[in-house]
């Protein structure tokens, strides 16, 4: 492989890994316009966990499909599954139909994210190289979270949010034509080692019945409890299917190391809190500050700016601190960041989110890397990959469920609130109200009012983030370090 060919097939993967990174910013600060668009306050939450239940059930499969077929065809397919379903995620005319498009663009990604690292190993054999480019890695991403909040709004103010989704056809299509005549795959068998396809099934299933309970908790408390206890049966199942597998999806050996699986538990409790501030910073600049889309979206900078400035500075303390206490550190930030929220009033100032984002971000970094590489050094070699990819499982399932759960507290709270009102106020015009250009449209005598209701609704949101966050703080204080294990 050429020098130029090595280096241009790595420019079009670093372009899927932007387009990637730039999807989560950008359609959070969108989800103003569309729920006042599509009135679907309901079901926002569902926008951002469909597409990140998508991408958690399926990373784990998307390689041992990569095995069969080839790495370089099936990150191919992924991207073109990713931007057929972003082209009808952008013409959604309801809600139902923009969350099938964000499921499927989940599982798009999975692929997109997780088969770079595989086709990285083969072009980079050197490691000193493959390092350089995984920096790039980083840095591609953190830049996509940074133009992100910008892009989205600037195209929500000046276009449409269906925009949104429109821009991933021409990105992706780019990577796919850089990469065809750049990179040529080296022919590799079929690995030998069976496939535990019925683990994959139980655990998918177990975790789509469970984000239904979650979201059902805005309908029924019911329906929601029944669906927890069929979830968790599933999962039990999942288990014990697991414990009488050769070549398990989850080895239990894993699940028996609790120092490292209480850092999976912070993991995602801390990522709780992260999707509920990226999701409804945007919409409380909104609806509360009447700011537009493009300032709801800057509200996401601060946090993006200091993730990066907290994950350089994270590689040169863990040479002289113990990971623990580089953990603690990001905690409080976190923490900080929770409380800012917690206790901003309806109306606080616009910068006021902005610290909090940076706090959030800052934390963030300093938190993850230390934990990351734990997961990975506290357990058997054979260990390492299944230790890195449940790591990451959980990470994305705390974004998922929250943004579920967050999405029906915010739907409950103002659905509540807006029946003591006698019909003055609607679900409908807080739909209007958190979106700055439609809430022009609502009688100017009852935005105080509509702007208590939506603050009520968010500030119930908050405090449950703290919640988790605290949770994790106290987790960390109280846990073990987990073992370095010999290599």
């Amino acid at each position: 492989m050429t020098r130029r060919n090595l280096a241009t097939a790595t420019i079009a993967l670093l372009i899927a890994n932007f387009m990637g990174g730039l999807d989560a910013t950008i359609v959070n600060t969108a989800l103003p316009s569309i729920m006042s668009d599509l009135n679907g306050m309901r079901l926002v939450g569902w926008v951002s966990s469909a597409f990140l239940l998508g991408t958690a059930v399926t990373t784990v499969l998307w390689g041992r499909v990569a095995e069969i077929f080839g790495n370089k065809r099936i990150f191919q397919f992924s991207v073109v599954l990713f931007i057929i379903s972003s082209m009808i995620g952008g013409l959604a005319t309801n809600m139902l139909m923009l969350i099938i498009a964000r499921a499927v663009m989940g599982i798009g990604a999975g692929g997109m994210v997780s088969i770079p690292f595989i086709i990285y190993a083969d072009i980079y054999p050197n490691p000193a190289q493959r390092a350089r480019a995984l920096g790039w890695v980083t840095a591609f991403y953190t830049l996509s979270t940074v133009v992100g909040p910008l892009i989205g709004g600037w195209l929500v103010d000046a276009l449409s949010w269906h925009w949104v989704f429109f821009i991933n056809l021409p990105i992706g299509i780019i990577s796919m034509l850089l990469l065809q005549f750049t990179y040529r795959e080296k022919r590799i068998e079929a690995s030998k080692d069976g496939f535990d396809y019925l683990g994959a099934g139980l655990l998918s299933a177990a975790l789509i019945i469970l984000l239904f309970a979650s979201d059902g908790l805005a309908v029924s408390w019911l329906r929601s409890l029944s669906l927890f206890i069929i979830g968790l049966f599933v999962l039990g199942l999942f288990l014990f299917i697991e414990n009488h597998t050769k070549g398990a999806l989850i080895p239990l050996d894993l699940l028996k190391n609790p120092r490292v699986q209480v850092q999976n538990v912070m993991m995602f409790l801390i990522n709780g809190f992260m999707i509920g501030y990226s999701v409804y910073a945007p919409m409380w600049a909104q609806g509360l500050l009447g700011k537009s889309a493009t300032f709801g979206g800057l509200t996401q900078i601060a946090s993006s700016i200091l993730l990066l400035i907290g994950t350089r500075l994270t590689a040169k303390l863990m040479v002289k601190l113990p990971y623990k206490r580089i953990v603690i550190f990001g905690t409080i930030s976190v923490v900080i960041s929770a409380l800012a929220m917690t206790f901003a009033t309806e109306s606080a100032p616009y910068w006021w989110l902005i610290v909090s984002g940076a706090f959030e971000g800052l934390g963030m970094g300093l938190s993850f890397t230390p934990m990351q590489v734990s997961l990975q050094d506290g357990v058997r070699k054979d260990l390492v990959s299944v230790s890195t990819t449940f790591g990451l499982l959980f990470r994305t399932l705390g974004q998922t469920f929250m943004a579920s759960i967050f999405g029906a507290v915010l739907s409950l709270s103002t659905a509540s609130q807006a029946n003591q009102t006698n019909g003055k106020i609607t679900t409908a015009m807080i739909n209007k109200l958190s979106d700055a250009s439609t809430a022009r449209e609502l009688p100017q005598s009852l935005w105080p009012a509509m702007r208590i209701i939506l603050f009520n609704g968010l500030h119930t949101i908050m405090l449950i983030g703290l919640t988790l966050v605290v949770i994790s703080f106290i987790l960390n204080l109280v846990r073990k370090e987990p073992l370095k294990q010999p290599r």
